[in-house]
């Protein structure tokens, strides 16, 4: 995403979109899955199943590695870059920690729509919990790359 021309205010109202249309995104088609399905809804905790072992997996492992990854993308960030430089590569670490979030999300409603087993809301749950708590704020966005007082006043001019 190009984010040259644009001061911090817009970055976080820009950065907030994203993360207000992935997060309303997975919502949307949670409630258009309840509205097809036909089959009776039923809550089990079978193991024996394949499908919640794989998705128990996947979970673990992306909620797990966008997190890192993120974390990674954050600490190789320049503190001598140009503001709009770090957050640029701020919103490329957010992108990638709300995708794995949102692809937990995703394959646990499509799990639900294959085996009407409500185990698999608390996947997407978990992930709906996670995304709460990289909502972008300008305090967080300093904390997570290290801006300054200063810095983190321009996204409030």
């Amino acid at each position: 995403m190009i984010t040259n021309n644009i001061n911090p205010k817009q970055f976080l109202k820009m950065t907030r979109v994203i993360y207000f249309s992935l997060w309303s995104g997975l919502i949307t088609f949670f409630l258009m899955v309840l509205f097809i399905t036909n089959h009776k809804l039923i809550f089990n905790t079978s193991m024996s199943d394949p499908l919640m072992i794989s998705t128990f997996i996947i979970a673990c492992v992306f909620l797990t590695a966008g997190n890192r990854y993120t974390k990674m993308v954050f600490g190789k960030i320049n503190q001598n870059d140009s503001l709009m430089n770090r957050l640029s590569k701020y919103q490329t670490g957010q992108l990638i920690r709300l995708a794995t979030c949102e692809g937990v999300g995703l394959l646990s409603i499509v799990s639900l729509l294959l085996t009407s087993n409500l185990f698999f809301l608390a996947f997407l749950l978990i992930a709906l919990f996670i995304m709460i708590q990289y909502y972008p704020t300008p305090d967080k966005i300093g904390r997570e790359i290290n801006l300054t007082l200063n810095e983190i006043e321009m996204f409030n001019n």
